[in-house]
Parts: structure tokens; C-alpha cells; sequence
């Protein structure tokens, strides 16, 4: 597989560079940093399946709790951001 693609490309050759990337590639990096390891929100997928982990690690029900206390109505929400579970992959219906 390639892992490249060209703005032409088809939603399926994307999305199977991003399966190919997650299953085969990112093992690779987790076994070099452990599964902990951090990332930048704006640097990594913002489709990662476990974001919560991934991205805050061991702070994100700490996180949550802050985010709901100032702000309970998600007026600010953003994708695999603290709360965004809460929302459609769109962030524009609640789906709790």
C-alpha cells in the first residue's frame, strides 16, 4: 500500500490508508513508546478511537468534570476533544 494520497483520492483509498495506518503502522509506534504514549491533539488522528486515552491519558475524567463544571452546556466542543463523546461524529446532535 502506498499511504499517500493524491486530493483526488476516494473517500476508500483514504479511509484505507487510515485502517492500514492504525493497524499495521501505529502497533509499531506503541510497541517503540508504550501504549500510553502522548500525542498532540492537533498532530494526530482526530478519529483515533480511544481519544480519551490517547490524548489525556490518565487526566480525562478530571478533565471532563472541569469541562462540564464551566462550561455544562458544551457550548465548546471540538472532534476527540474533552466531552466530544457526547456528541455525533459532526458535533451538532448530543447523543446521550
Amino acid at each position: 500500500m502506498d499511504n499517500i494520497w493524491s486530493d483526488a483520492a476516494t473517500i476508500p483509498e483514504v479511509q484505507g490508508n487510515m485502517t492500514f495506518f492504525r493497524d499495521k503502522q501505529l502497533p509499531i509506534l506503541e510497541q517503540i513508546s508504550g501504549r500510553n504514549g502522548a500525542a498532540y491533539s492537533n498532530e494526530a488522528d482526530s478519529l483515533e478511537v480511544d481519544f480519551q486515552t490517547t490524548f489525556f491519558g490518565p487526566n480525562y475524567s478530571k478533565l471532563s468534570a472541569i469541562k462540564t463544571k464551566y462550561d455544562p452546556t458544551d457550548l465548546f466542543i471540538v472532534k476527540a476533544g474533552v466531552g466530544s463523546e457526547r456528541w455525533d461524529s459532526d458535533g451538532l446532535c448530543r447523543v446521550e
